[in-house]
């Protein structure tokens, strides 16, 4: 029984699930829309959601200039920066993460991304899906 056990597995070991919800994220992060199945698109919204909350609750502190930052406020940015490069790979993204991505989310209370169906793959039939970022307001 999987009573209270939450998490696709997807056929894969726990490494590689990790792994690949990094490389999800900072995609998504990168390009703003990617395509996947359904199973892992509903899966990667949880680390997305959790990942751009976490940018957006110091993206008053990215939007001062850096001589006006307290100190407190210094360190509340490199711990929310090193936090979301444990699933945001690259500098690039990062940067973009949290001076483009997260400013755009800003005023929105959840909800960053949108699930769109997009018909079964050719060759498995597997249901396939678009996973975008909710730029728009």
């Amino acid at each position: 029984m999987r009573h209270r056990k939450s998490g696709r597995k997807l056929g894969r070991n726990s490494s590689h699930r990790k792994a690949m919800w990094r490389n999800m994220v900072t995609s998504l992060v990168e390009h703003g829309r990617i395509r996947t199945t359904e199973a892992k698109a509903k899966e990667l919204r949880s680390f997305a959601e959790k990942t751009i909350t976490k940018a957006i609750r110091v993206a008053d502190i990215v939007a001062k200039d850096e001589d006006a930052r307290t100190a407190e406020e210094k360190t509340r940015l490199v711990h929310a920066i090193r936090v979301a490069g444990r699933m945001v790979r690259g500098k690039d993204q990062l940067y973009r993460l949290f001076h483009e991505v997260a400013p755009a989310l800003k005023s929105r209370p959840g909800g960053y991304t949108r699930i769109i169906k997009a018909g079964p793959r050719p060759g498995d039939a597997a249901p396939m899906a678009y996973v975008q970022l909710i730029l728009d307001n």
